[in-house]
């Protein structure tokens, strides 16, 4: 196995199933043997892949929404011989006492890196800094590879805006914090009516509309994320 990618947000509504489905869409369009592991108990990975009777997304998911994804990846998932494991993380991964909590922990510790999805509101932005504690303990236990955070933009208004023309530098400032890695990426994801449809049709955008504009920033996103894993897993 090459890479893991854990895509974890603490706020519910941020995309990470959106974005998650079609990352994994476009890393096994380009030739990679990709897993998904749908750890949310809410299941909408599966629910995306079912909405057709034969899947159409080029890609194998795995439910298992349990606190044990650190310990299981190293042997189960891994003898499979993927290349890239993606996981999407459940909400509400604030408190110590939350199950929803244990199953992203396990995620970040099993993880090279994580991909927080936030939309560009200050109010987003304050409910998204609620999960930085947690990336702050999970890299201290992992003090040997420090887990590096990812941060996109998602549903960003399409059109010029204040708010959306501020969003980076808002980010950079809001998630600053002691101990972390944190790397606003360049790329971001609009809020587009096409990111809506393909889940309907059960499949990513690159298949259900492979010259619109959702796919050419989606696989933008993907470009820059292996980038960044490559300099991950070339440090740990």
């Amino acid at each position: 196995m090459s890479y893991v990618l854990a895509v974890a947000n603490q706020k519910g509504g941020c995309g990470k199933t959106t974005i998650s489905v079609n990352l994994a869409a476009c890393f096994a369009r380009g030739g990679y043997k990709v897993l998904l592991i749908d750890a949310d108990p809410q299941a909408s990975a599966m629910q995306w892949r079912n909405n057709q009777e034969e899947s159409a997304l080029p890609f194998h998911i795995q439910p298992y929404p349990f606190p044990t994804i650190h310990k299981e990846l190293p042997g189960q998932f891994a003898q499979a011989g993927y290349d890239i494991v993606l996981i999407d993380c459940p909400p509400g991964a604030a408190t110590a006492v939350d199950r929803k909590s244990d199953i992203t922990r396990s995620a970040l510790l099993a993880a090279h890196a994580v991909l927080m999805p936030v939309r560009p509101t200050p109010l987003d932005y304050q409910a998204a800094a609620i999960i930085l504690p947690l990336l702050q303990d999970v890299s201290f236990l992992r003090s040997a590879s420090p887990l590096q955070v990812l941060l996109v933009i998602n549903g960003k208004p399409p059109a010029n805006t204040r708010l959306g023309g501020e969003a980076q530098t808002a980010a950079k400032a809001v998630f600053a914090a002691d101990g972390i890695q944190i790397h606003v990426l360049d790329s971001e994801v609009c809020s587009r009516q096409t990111y809506a449809e393909a889940p309907a049709r059960g499949q990513a955008v690159v298949d259900y509309a492979p010259s619109s504009k959702a796919s050419i920033e989606i696989q933008k996103l993907a470009h820059e994320v292996l980038e960044c894993l490559n300099r991950t897993t070339a440090v740990v």
